[in-house]
């Protein structure tokens, strides 16, 4: 495990940059990092090969390309069960994350469909067949003000 030690101030102003735009420029991270262009994409290319940059990612209006519902799906299995359905959950595309937790659901998962008879389908025909799988609770996730 890396220790936060190696990483820098100029690390952490440079992870800040690419966290909210993975696109930024290396000319426009050096008018807030007062480093050379290479010594940036250095510095970037360290942090990806020890693990503190796992990718680079766009941010997609999903609702825009005609994924009306998205849900957050709380899964609650039996202890037994919970890797093997950890790994058959994150075999779906209709799930995009799923984060095993503490508490009455073992994972939430973040589900992405285009519309109510999708989501029927998915959850009666395909997650409440799931083996190990013994509740399902869903909650809508309700489209951010812009």
């Amino acid at each position: 495990m890396v220790t936060t030690d190696k990483i820098d101030e100029n690390d952490r102003k440079i992870i800040e940059i690419l966290s909210s735009n993975a696109r930024t420029s290396l000319r426009d991270i050096k008018k807030k990092v007062d480093l050379s262009p290479s010594s940036i994409r250095n510095r970037m290319e360290r942090l990806v090969s020890i693990g503190v940059i796992k990718r680079y990612t766009v941010d997609v209006d999903y609702r825009k390309i005609g994924y009306d519902i998205q849900v957050l799906a709380l899964i609650a299995s039996k202890p037994s069960e919970s890797d093997t359905l950890c790994q058959t959950l994150s075999k779906y595309d209709e799930i995009c994350e799923v984060h095993r937790t503490t508490g009455p659901a073992n994972f939430i998962c973040m589900v992405r469909v285009r519309d109510i008879g999708e989501l029927t389908k998915f959850i009666t025909g395909e997650l409440e067949k799931l083996h190990g799988v013994e509740r399902i609770e869903t909650m809508f996730v309700l489209p951010q003000n812009e």
